[in-house]
């Protein structure tokens, strides 16, 4: 972690000489996800602040993605569900609008939990299964042992102990299929 930090660090400067927003962007991006594991879920959101307004500085929508996934992450993290979901549904809808489709199948995802933790079972299991459907449209298959094992728990959630431990039994074959 700690080199990561520095080499983050030492991006960022060398972004900031070369008056690159997108690097500057990464750069801080990379600084939250050090601050994530270091579980600073404010320095996270301070970061990630500051990545997203360098990004609209530079009027590049693609380069406000990471910020705002990072924002997201922040705000689930710290307890604030209500804005953790508002973030991610911004996301989803930029992701969308740029055709980063294997983002918007990991954000209905991420969603999927703020809602189950918010109390929202059946909103929740809706939002896995459509994460598993768009992951499934568009290929991205190593986000699929993560969404069967999501779908286990939304059944266990809704009391459905017969789905949950069948999806939980095809969730563990596929994650051993992944290795």
């Amino acid at each position: 972690n700690e080199r990561a930090r520095e080499l983050s660090t030492q991006a960022f400067a060398t972004a900031q000489s070369d008056r690159d927003p997108a690097g500057q962007v990464d750069s801080l991006c990379m600084l939250a996800r050090v601050a994530l594991r270091d579980s600073d879920f404010a320095r996270v959101r301070e970061l990630a602040d500051e990545a997203r307004a360098r990004a609209r500085m530079a009027g590049d929508q693609r380069l406000e993605r990471m910020p705002l996934h990072m924002q997201a992450v922040a705000a689930r993290m710290s307890g604030n569900l209500a804005e953790a979901c508002t973030l991610y549904e911004e996301s989803i809808e930029l992701n969308e609008s740029l055709g980063e489709e294997r983002m918007v199948a990991a954000e209905f995802h991420n969603l999927a939990y703020v809602e189950l933790h918010d109390g929202q079972p059946d909103r929740a299991q809706q939002l896995f299964k459509q994460a598993r459907n768009e992951a499934k449209r568009v290929g991205h298959d190593a986000l699929n042992p993560y969404l069967v094992g999501d779908l286990a728990i939304a059944a266990a959630m809704t009391g459905n102990a017969t789905t949950a431990a069948r999806l939980a039994g095809a969730a563990a074959a596929a994650f051993a299929a992944a290795g």
